[in-house]
């Protein structure tokens, strides 16, 4: 291992995390219910030792008061807990918070050195692959986003085709079978359907899609008259093709 990566480790021991705390804050209410996953950064999805900023006073103070607050309210909210915390830290008197202030600037020294010598390490390969991915997660973070607005602002949601429409009307009968084994079955059924039998998921399916436009466009006025027109979708007008000149 090498002395850069030793000292990286050494300064994310000590200075901490924001995000261990952010994690933990949001975890106060129950240890039990823990999140399954943290998202990662772009450092961390390509293997890479960024040095961790450290935290800053008060967010330091929340971290040594959560094990003593959760020994004492193990069932306490996530909110109750914050305020709990925001109250003793006003309380806290000045001399301490003093002292926490000078070692955090200390640490933010220490931090931006390491700092420095972790980006000088990076080869140019390295930070285009940063950059790159960090490009990637902005885009699909606002993608969350728009989906999570749709979803509060009552966006309808897009129909079945006539395929899964077809594969949720089979769903009991192979109810408790492997998803993949499932997945085949339904293929092979689809495939020797009868035509007859599958113009009626067809015509669903098309009476679905059109209820969806008709809701779709309805929603998208509402937005216009709210305001949220990044919220519509762009309809470039199509150019009309000119008429074929009948030959005589």
């Amino acid at each position: 291992m090498s002395s850069f990566t030793q000292l990286c480790r050494l300064s994310n021991y000590f200075v901490g995390s924001y995000k261990t705390v952010l994690h933990g804050r949001t975890n106060w209410a129950s240890p039990i219910q823990v999140c399954s996953y943290t998202r990662k950064s772009a450092e961390e999805k390509l293997g890479l030792e960024k040095p961790k900023r450290p935290l800053t006073p008060f967010f330091k103070f929340m971290t040594q008061m959560r094990p003593a607050l959760l020994a004492k309210n193990p069932g306490i909210s996530s909110k109750d807990a914050i305020s709990w915390t925001s109250k003793h830290w006003q309380q806290l008197d000045i001399e301490t918070k003093n002292q926490m202030a000078k070692e955090y600037e200390k640490d933010l020294e220490d931090y931006k050195k390491i700092k420095a010598m972790y980006e000088s390490s990076l080869t140019d390969k390295q930070k285009e692959d940063i950059k790159r991915l960090k490009e990637e997660m902005a885009i699909a973070k606002e993608k969350r986003k728009t989906k999570a607005e749709y979803k509060e602002l009552g966006r309808p949601k897009k129909p079945m085709s006539s395929y899964f429409l077809f594969t949720q009307s089979r769903s009991e009968v192979f109810k408790g079978k492997a998803l993949k084994e499932f997945q085949e079955e339904i293929k092979k059924e689809w495939i020797k359907l009868p035509a007859s039998e599958k113009v009626k998921f067809e015509k669903q399916a098309s009476d679905l899609m059109a209820k969806y436009k008709k809701d779709l466009e309805a929603w998208e006025l509402k937005m216009i008259s709210i305001g949220r027109t990044d919220l519509v979708r762009n309809k470039p007008l199509r150019e009309k093709k000119p008429k074929a000149v009948k030959k005589q």
